[in-house]
């Protein structure tokens, strides 16, 4: 059986399925793992586990003994990930640096265990789950945002840990991670605000705007473009499929008052001279480093190319920036280059399976439409950053596909009324819709 084995003959008054003790102290557990996901950081010599790692491998173990199981239909993903670690084995057959070869095939195997559990975790119950997930994980985000800001103004004493060369990390290891951290719980609380029935919601503009400042503190081009590919994306997809003109204006007003906060949070940060002349560095979009002809980004991407071209099997993972004295910056070469073409084209693959299917179940009419278009456009985002940055190891990444193929799942699974993501807007745009605005309610 499919998710969890719940008693249904043991019902409460209202006639809903009594939830076991087991299933509660599930639910908390993972939530308890999401709230440590804001601390990341560790001796960059040293492949030693977070809490967050020690945490998820408890719960993953807890949660199938209580009964959580693989959904059949997950099979796919599973094993293109898993003709993804195929490669890597084969290609450390003939590692240079075998010492590094058995911690990053552990530290994968682990991340698609994560993918998985999330996955599975999520399909059960999806709107219940997402919701838990998405809260917590915004709360994390929220600590994380703040420290970061905290250390960039050095606002106490010591808080300056929490930058690396002037620039906001919170408690991650690099602000290239730290960022992006940040996309996900942006779009969220900008999805519950653009749901809001009353005043008392516009608490949220708060944590929102505390996120998008400590994003901006990242000084991660690639953040920056994260969440704007990632907010046109949701925008894009959230207004081809509302069902009312009411919630259209909704919307509108919503992306209003974001553009509103976003400013007023940028205008505020540049007024700094300190902000404005890193931010005047920072925001073009190719730096020197980019182009040197002998240790630029660019040629180290050329160079990986080549080596996967004259290596097909792969070289095994965590091999190519000992050679290279540096990494490629780009997932897509870096798991080819480790993987050869077997695990770089699997992967290829599994990202745009999930593209496709997610795209399809947002089509369908469903109570977790709003909820799922707001993991696809953070997927969207994060795998087109990858083109610039190695995104193989970000614990969130894992987090956010699986959770995205967790709910893509149920949403096919249950099947309803499938309509055209285009044609639906071309209906709003007419007036056709009569529907209540109820498309983006949790």
């Amino acid at each position: 059986m499919d998710g969890w084995q719940i008693e249904t003959g043991n019902r409460t008054r209202g006639g809903e399925p009594r939830r076991p003790f087991a299933v509660h102290l599930a639910e908390w557990l993972v939530i308890l793992v999401i709230l440590t996901s804001f601390y990341v950081r560790s001796d960059r010599t040293q492949d030693s586990p977070s809490p967050y790692d020690l945490l998820m491998a408890a719960t993953v173990a807890l949660t199938f003994l209580f009964g959580l199981r693989f959904p059949r239909r997950l099979g796919w993903p599973a094993a293109l990930w898993g003709l993804v670690v195929a490669g890597y084995g084969i290609g450390a057959m003939d590692a240079l640096y075998m010492e590094r070869v058995r911690p990053a095939m552990m530290t994968t195997i682990y991340l698609v265990g994560t993918f998985l559990f999330f996955a599975s975790w999520v399909y059960a119950d999806p709107i219940r789950r997402l919701t838990q997930i998405f809260w917590a994980y915004t709360a994390a985000a929220t600590l994380a945002a703040a420290l970061g800001i905290a250390g960039y103004f050095v606002l106490f004493p010591g808080t300056e840990i929490f930058t690396e060369y002037g620039r906001a990390r919170g408690t991650f290891n690099d602000p290239n991670v730290f960022g992006p951290f940040l996309v996900a719980p942006i779009l969220f609380l900008g999805w519950r605000l653009s749901t809001a029935q009353s005043l008392r919601s516009f608490w949220i503009v708060f944590p929102f705007g505390v996120l998008i400042l400590a994003l901006l503190l990242s000084f991660s081009r690639g953040a920056w473009g994260n969440l704007l590919f990632s907010g046109l994306i949701f925008f894009g997809l959230t207004l081809a499929t509302s069902k009312s003109y009411l919630q259209t204006m909704r919307l509108i007003g919503f992306g209003a008052l974001a553009v509103v906060v976003m400013v007023g949070v940028i205008g505020f940060a540049l007024s700094s001279p300190k902000v404005a002349a890193l931010f005047e560095e920072r925001a073009s979009l190719v730096q020197s480093y980019d182009t040197d002809p002998e240790h630029g980004r660019f040629e180290s991407q050329a160079r990986a190319f080549a080596m996967a071209l004259e290596k097909p099997f792969g070289l095994g993972p965590s091999q190519w920036a000992m050679i290279n004295r540096l990494d490629t910056h780009n997932v897509y070469l870096n798991i080819l280059v480790a993987g050869g073409f077997l695990s770089g084209l699997a992967f290829i693959a599994l990202m745009l399976i999930t593209l496709v299917r997610g795209w399809r179940a947002i089509g369908r009419d469903s109570p977790e439409q709003g909820l799922l278009i707001v993991v696809y456009a953070v997927f969207a985002g994060h795998i087109a950053e990858a083109a610039i940055i190695d995104i193989d190891n970000w614990r969130h990444f894992y987090l956010i596909a699986g959770t995205l193929w967790g709910v893509l799942l149920a949403v096919e699974e249950r099947g309803g009324v499938r309509r055209p993501v285009l044609r639906a807007a071309s209906r709003v745009r007419q007036g056709i819709g009569s529907a209540p605005a109820s498309g983006f309610q949790a």
